[in-house]
């Protein structure tokens, strides 16, 4: 990844710097504190910090992708992100690639007028919470209607940058999830939504069954006053550095049977998850195919997976998985009872191992959209369609074609 910083482009970012250091102290509406823009390779890539209230984790961003010097499409992607990557899910580059080999520089290149939502969960450092050195109270109002109020937020900025822009939400897992809670809310405000894996509502008796216990569990640790977790994300991002170091090793990590490599420990772990909220929303869900024994996936590229799990946030809200698992319990119908709103397109895109199955459901509620189209790879885990290194062939360009439809 290239990068030309001028002396204009040195001193925006010393400003950042500066206003993350000391970040705004009045409370009231959300305000933009910073855009910082910067050359990258072929594009323009502006940073904006979003500043909500006086504490030091009151805040969320933006990033806008362009290509440099073109003026972009009157049509606008915004991306929403995964739980645990946020923003550098769709700016992951292909091993040695250029920023036009990511999901987002993908578009730009075309283009497209690229935004993506960064939630507040990034730039938290391990331990930061538990060590008391920032006050992390702020976790207990982060649940998924924030998350939505966010994204408006967002969706002005676009607006103001490309005013009367067609705009297309989405995104992958909870950026899936997110989509629907953004159209259901405003559905006037956007053109399409792309749902890449994630859904808030199915009538099926099992996963509400499991989800119910998901649910009572989120709303138990609420009442105790926990409002985030911080140990699942880290013991992941510890898998992939072992597997990246010394993938032949058998593994350090005492969750696991110390027999295993760490290699066999990490594909093990996506292959075969255990129960949760978050790694279990549905039955028979897993994050990617592959063969635990051998350490291989099946269809993604392990350098991909590991990369992608070495940006993983270092905090999960419980406030959100909460949310996320009593709506789909049957028990919070909040973020769907407006589908039927929706006039845009849909496109679906779902794997057998994951959220697919069931999203049918979900897409039925959205009986006044344009038109709905599905498409399934019965074969793929959660998140094998991103993972593997024919990603363009099962996102990026089926996307596009649905675009330019």
């Amino acid at each position: 990844m290239s990068r030309r910083f001028s002396a204009a482009t040195a001193l925006r970012l010393l400003v950042l710097a500066l206003v993350l250091a000391f970040p705004a102290t009045a409370a009231g509406q959300p305000q933009v504190t910073a855009a910082v823009t910067t050359q990258v390779g072929l594009f323009d890539r502006t940073e904006y910090t979003v500043t909500d209230g006086p504490g030091p984790l009151d805040r969320f961003k933006a990033v806008r992708l362009v290509l440099h010097g073109v003026t972009p499409r009157h049509e606008a992607l915004l991306l929403l992100p995964p739980l645990g990557v946020n923003h550098g899910f769709y700016e992951q580059t292909d091993v040695l690639g250029t920023v036009a080999s990511s999901f987002a520089g993908f578009f730009a290149a075309r283009r497209y007028d690229v935004w993506q939502y960064i939630s507040r969960m990034e730039g938290i450092p391990a331990g930061t919470c538990e060590a008391g050195l920032v006050d992390c109270s702020a976790f207990a109002g982060w649940d998924l209607q924030s998350m939505v109020d966010d994204v408006a937020f967002v969706r002005n900025l676009v607006e103001a940058a490309n005013p009367g822009a067609e705009v297309t939400t989405g995104g992958a897992s909870l950026g899936s999830i997110l989509a629907i809670a953004v159209v259901n809310a405003d559905p006037g405000r956007y053109a399409g939504a792309i749902l890449y894996e994630g859904m808030l509502f199915t009538p099926d008796p099992a996963v509400r069954a499991l989800n119910q216990g998901h649910c009572a569990q989120g709303e138990a640790l609420l009442v105790a006053g926990i409002f985030f977790e911080g140990a699942g994300s880290n013991v992941i991002k510890m898998l992939g550095r072992q597997a990246d170091l010394a993938p032949g090793g058998l593994t350090p990590i005492p969750l696991f049977p110390p027999f295993l490599t760490n290699r066999q420990a990490l594909v093990g772990f996506f292959v075969a998850p255990p129960p949760g909220p978050v790694t279990q929303p549905v039955p028979g869900y897993f994050f990617m195919a592959g063969d635990p024994v051998a350490g291989e996936f099946e269809f993604a590229s392990t350098q991909r997976a590991i990369t992608n799990v070495s940006r993983f946030v270092d905090y999960t809200p419980i406030p959100l998985v909460r949310d996320v698992s009593c709506a789909l319990a049957g028990l919070d119908p909040t973020h769907v009872a407006n589908l039927g709103a929706f006039g845009g397109r849909v496109l679906g895109i779902g794997g057998g191992g994951g959220f697919g199955p069931y999203m049918p459901d979900n897409l039925a509620l959205l009986t006044g959209a344009a038109d709905v189209e599905f498409l399934f790879e019965p074969a793929f885990g959660h998140i094998d369609h991103f993972m593997t290194p024919d990603h363009r062939d099962f996102l990026e360009r089926p996307i596009l074609e649905w675009l330019q439809d």
